[in-house]
C-alpha cells in the first residue's frame, strides 16, 4: 500500500457547509440582542460594521507580523473586542458562547457527506493514519466536529486558528507533516480546493486526491480525481481493493 497516511481538509471535503454571515435578520439582530444582554449595546447594522472593521484590522496585523497573506487570526479576539468597545467586561466563557451563538445563527447547513464514517472505518481497518488540516476556528469547528461524530476519528486535528497560519501556507502544512513519520510520497492530501489543498500539497511532494464537490471546471494536477465526494474510489485507491 503506497499511501500510509491521509490528510483531510474539512469543509467541502467531509462536511457540507453553507453559512450566511451577512443576514441582518437571522444573524446580526439576534447577536445584537445577545451582546446587549451583557451590556454591549449595538444596533444590528452597527454590530456588523464593527465586526467587519475588527476582522480587517486583525488580518492586517497578522499578515504584517507573519509576512504572509496566509496568516490566520483568532476570532475570539474579535468577539471579545466587540464587548470591550462598549465598556462591557465578560469572561472567556461568555466569549466562547458568543462565538458559538454567531456560528449557530449563521449556519444554514452543516452535515457530513454520505459515507464519511464508513470511509474512516475502512481506512482504520487497513491501518491508514488519518489527519485533519483545516482552515477554521477551533471555537466553533471543534464542537461542530463533535456534534457530527468525527472529532475522535483523527490521529491529529490541526485547525488553523491554533497555528497563526492557514492553507495554502507551506508553513502550516509543515507543522502537521512534522508530526507524521512517513515520507511525503506515502502521504496523500484530500481536499476540494485546488488553491488551498491540492497545489500546495503537490508542491511539497505529497500525493493528492481532488474531491470536486464544487463542480470545478479546471481540474488541477493530482494523483486522484473524484467527482463529488466519491469516498469509495478514494478508499479503493488507498487500500488497493479490487473494483
Amino acid at each position: 500500500m503506497s499511501v500510509k497516511a491521509l490528510i483531510f481538509d474539512l469543509y467541502g471535503t467531509l462536511i457540507r457547509i453553507h453559512t450566511d454571515e451577512e443576514s441582518i435578520e437571522h444573524l446580526w439582530k439576534p447577536l445584537s440582542y445577545f451582546y446587549g444582554y451583557h451590556g454591549a449595546y449595538y444596533t444590528p447594522e452597527a454590530l456588523l460594521d464593527s465586526y467587519r472593521h475588527l476582522i480587517a484590522k486583525e488580518e492586517r496585523k497578522a499578515q504584517k507580523k507573519y509576512k504572509t497573506e496566509a496568516a490566520e487570526i483568532k476570532l475570539e479576539r474579535v468577539f471579545k473586542e466587540l464587548f470591550t468597545l462598549k465598556g462591557a467586561k465578560v469572561s472567556s466563557q461568555t466569549v466562547l458562547y458568543t462565538a458559538q451563538f454567531f456560528r449557530a445563527c449563521s449556519t444554514k447547513v452543516s452535515e457530513l457527506y454520505p459515507g464519511v464514517q464508513d470511509m474512516f472505518y475502512r481506512l482504520k481497518q487497513q491501518g491508514v493514519q488519518i489527519y485533519l488540516l483545516s482552515n477554521a476556528q477551533r471555537i466553533f469547528t471543534e464542537p461542530e466536529m463533535k456534534r457530527l461524530g468525527i472529532y475522535e476519528s483523527f490521529d491529529e486535528v490541526f485547525i488553523s486558528s491554533d497555528w497563526n497560519f492557514k492553507k495554502p501556507s507551506p508553513t502550516y502544512f509543515r507543522y502537521l507533516l512534522d508530526k507524521i513519520s512517513f515520507s511525503p510520497k506515502e502521504i496523500m492530501m484530500v481536499g476540494n480546493s485546488p488553491r488551498d489543498d491540492i497545489v500546495p500539497a503537490y508542491e511539497l511532494g505529497l500525493q493528492t486526491c481532488f474531491l470536486n464537490t464544487d463542480g470545478v471546471k479546471e481540474i488541477p494536477p493530482c494523483t486522484l480525481h473524484c467527482d463529488f465526494a466519491d469516498y469509495e474510489t478514494l478508499v479503493r485507491f488507498v487500500t488497493g481493493e479490487s473494483a
